[in-house]
C-alpha cells in the first residue's frame, strides 16, 4: 500500500531521478512533471511547463506534498532574466496549486545561492563560518534571487493556506559518485570560494527530500543540506585564513569541515551524511579500492 502521493517537479534531472528513486524506495506514489520525458519509466511522468499552470491543479489533485526541484539551476544556464523568469514562475504556480488544491506539504528545493556569495561577481566576507540558516540573505544575481524570493513566497503562503514548507538550502551537489572529478579541482580551492567548499552527495540531497516529507514541521523552515566536510584535504581553517583573511569562526576543528552548519537538519529533519569523498579518494588523489 502506498504511504501517499508525491509530486515531483524535475523529476527527470539529475537530482529528481534520485528523488523519484528514494520516494520509490519508501512507499511513496510518485507523479514527475518535467518539460522532458522521462526516459526512466519508474513512475507517472507527465511533460509539463510549469510557468503555465497547465497540469497543475490536476497533478495536485489527491497529493499529500510537492518536491519542486525544477528550475534553471544556475544564472550561466541562460540569459538572466530568463532564469529569473523561468524559476519565479515555476516555483510560484507550483505553490499556488498546491495550496488551491489542499497540498500539506512543500518541499522547495532552495540553495545556498540564497546567502548571495555562490555566483556573486566578487567574494566578500561572511558575518561568519560556518554559515547557519540566521545568516544574512543577500543575493545577488538572477539565480539566487530566485531562491530568496520562492522562500518569501513559502513565508507567506503558510499563512494563506493549511500547509507547511520546508526549504532545502542545498550545497553544490555532487553526481560523480566515484569523486574522482572531484579530487581533479583540488588544486585550486579559491575556484569554489562562493560555497565555502561545501558539498552534498546527490544520494544524500535526495534522502533530504524524503525526510523533508516526512519531518514533524510547522509553518515554513529552511535547513541547510551538505556533508559535514569540505570539499577539498585542506584543513579549512587554513582555507579561511588565505582566502577570507577576518573571517570570524563560530567553531571548527583541524580538519575538512565544510562552511556550511547542518545541525538544524540533523536534529529536525534526522538528515546525515552518508557518502563523503573521504570514502573514495585519499587526501593525495590516489582512488580507495
Amino acid at each position: 500500500m502506498s504511504k501517499g502521493k508525491i509530486v515531483v517537479t524535475g523529476g527527470c534531472g539529475n537530482l529528481g531521478r534520485w528523488t523519484v528513486q528514494t520516494l520509490l524506495d519508501g512507499g511513496y506514489e510518485v507523479l514527475n512533471l518535467d518539460v522532458v520525458p522521462s526516459r526512466d519509466r519508474i513512475c507517472e511522468s507527465w511533460v509539463a511547463d510549469l510557468t503555465q499552470t497547465g497540469d497543475l491543479y490536476e497533478a495536485c489533485k489527491g497529493a499529500d506534498a510537492v518536491v519542486h526541484l525544477a528550475a534553471h539551476q544556475a544564472p550561466f544556464m541562460a540569459a538572466d532574466a530568463e532564469v529569473f523568469r523561468n524559476n519565479m514562475s515555476a516555483t510560484y504556480n507550483v505553490f499556488k496549486a498546491a495550496g488551491d488544491m489542499g497540498v500539506k506539504r512543500i518541499v522547495h528545493a532552495s540553495s545556498i545561492a540564497a546567502y548571495g556569495f555562490t555566483y556573486a561577481p566578487e567574494i566578500w566576507n561572511p558575518d561568519y563560518l560556518p554559515l547557519d540558516e540566521e545568516h544574512p540573505l543577500t543575493p545577488k544575481d538572477p539565480y539566487a534571487f530566485s531562491k530568496v524570493f520562492g522562500e518569501q513566497i513559502a513565508d507567506s503562503y503558510v499563512g494563506m493556506f493549511d500547509m507547511s514548507v520546508v526549504s532545502l538550502r542545498l550545497a553544490g551537489v555532487n553526481f560523480d559518485l566515484t569523486y574522482e572529478s572531484l579530487s581533479k579541482r583540488w588544486e585550486d580551492p579559491g575556484a569554489r570560494l562562493g560555497t565555502f567548499w561545501s558539498y552534498v552527495d546527490v544520494r544524500d540531497a535526495a534522502v533530504s527530500c524524503k525526510l523533508a516529507v516526512e519531518a514533524d514541521i510547522n509553518g515554513h523552515e529552511a535547513f541547510n543540506i551538505a556533508a559535514t566536510n569540505s570539499r577539498f584535504p585542506t584543513p579549512t581553517n587554513e582555507l579561511v585564513e588565505k582566502y577570507l583573511p577576518g573571517t570570524t569562526i563560530k567553531y571548527g576543528v583541524e580538519t575538512y569541515w565544510s562552511g556550511l552548519n547542518t545541525e538544524k537538519a540533523r536534529e529536525l529533519l534526522g538528515y546525515t551524511d552518508n557518502h563523503v569523498w573521504e570514502d573514495h579518494i585519499r587526501p593525495d588523489g590516489t582512488v580507495i579500492e
